[in-house]
């Protein structure tokens, strides 16, 4: 191999070396003036926002409206125990009819007297004779004697009421509802 093909090689190697190292270096170059320069503009806008929060004034509290719009289901079973006193004042009419169909026992313990005279006629040789018999007795009588009693009684009539009662109540009241529940207050946020 001749001489001359190794320095031309060896040239061409030394002058992409070269090239690279130029370019990288300008990269760099360019790199690093890119980043001052947004390093600047940062500043500059960071100075501006601090111009900006020194003129707002900061209050020293924050009111926020809180707005509650909702059903709330409410279940629950509440004891109740309480005594009412109730008048009662009224009239209650009645018409009806009873029917009666009975057996009564009667007992009779009675003397029943006799005083009388009793008229009797005698025949006498064919001949009728009237004759006076006075008959003066006492006589007891004991007796029981069942009566059947069948019969309809009507009854009309108005039942005057007037009372106070005392009305025990001991029981458990069940509640199930939904309750809707609209409110808006304000919450202070101190700063």
């Amino acid at each position: 191999m001749p001489e001359s093909n190794p320095s031309r090689w060896r040239s061409w190697h030394y002058i992409l070396l070269w090239i690279i190292a130029i370019s990288s270096l300008i990269f760099k170059i360019l790199l690093l003036a890119g980043l001052y320069s947004f390093r600047l503009r940062a500043q500059r806008e960071v100075a501006e926002v601090n111009n900006i929060l020194e003129s707002v004034e900061v209050a020293e509290s924050f009111d926020l409206p809180v707005v509650v719009d909702e059903t709330l289901p409410i279940s629950l079973t509440v004891p109740f125990s309480d005594n009412f006193a109730v008048n009662i004042d009224e009239s209650v009419p009645v018409q009806m009819v009873i029917p009666i169909n009975e057996q009564i026992a009667f007992p009779i313990n009675e003397v029943v007297s006799i005083n009388r005279d009793v008229t009797v006629s005698v025949n006498v040789a064919g001949i009728p004779i009237p004759v006076d018999i006075p008959i003066r007795a006492d006589i007891p009588i004991s007796l029981d004697v069942e009566v059947p009693v069948v019969l309809d009684v009507p009854v009309n009539t108005d039942i005057p009421i007037n009372l106070q009662i005392d009305v025990p109540v001991d029981t458990e009241v069940p509640i199930n509802a939904e309750v809707p529940v609209q409110l808006e207050f304000p919450v202070n946020v101190p700063l």
